[in-house]
């Protein structure tokens, strides 16, 4: 993912008011780790989708509206070709 396009879903993340902060806290974490492992080019994203997956297997359990969300902001990505 180039540093645009992610640079493009911190900004959604930041800007979702409806997310529960726990679960903006993980995703900013996870986007600020695949800026810095795209700034070294040596990230795998197989890696990623991984954990990715894995919060949000967490996170449904506990906050299933955060997971609603997250589905949308997946879908406005799959749209915009990321």
């Amino acid at each position: 993912m180039n540093a645009e396009k992610l640079q493009e879903l911190k900004s959604m993340v930041e800007g979702a008011g409806n997310l529960p902060e726990e679960a903006r806290a993980e995703l900013l974490k996870l986007v600020a780790k695949a800026q810095e492992e795209a700034a070294d080019e040596s990230g795998e994203p197989a890696d990623y989708v991984s954990k990715l997956m894995s919060s949000v297997v967490e996170m449904e359990a506990s906050h299933p509206d955060a997971t609603a969300f997250i589905n949308k902001v997946a879908t406005a990505l799959g749209n915009m070709g990321i």
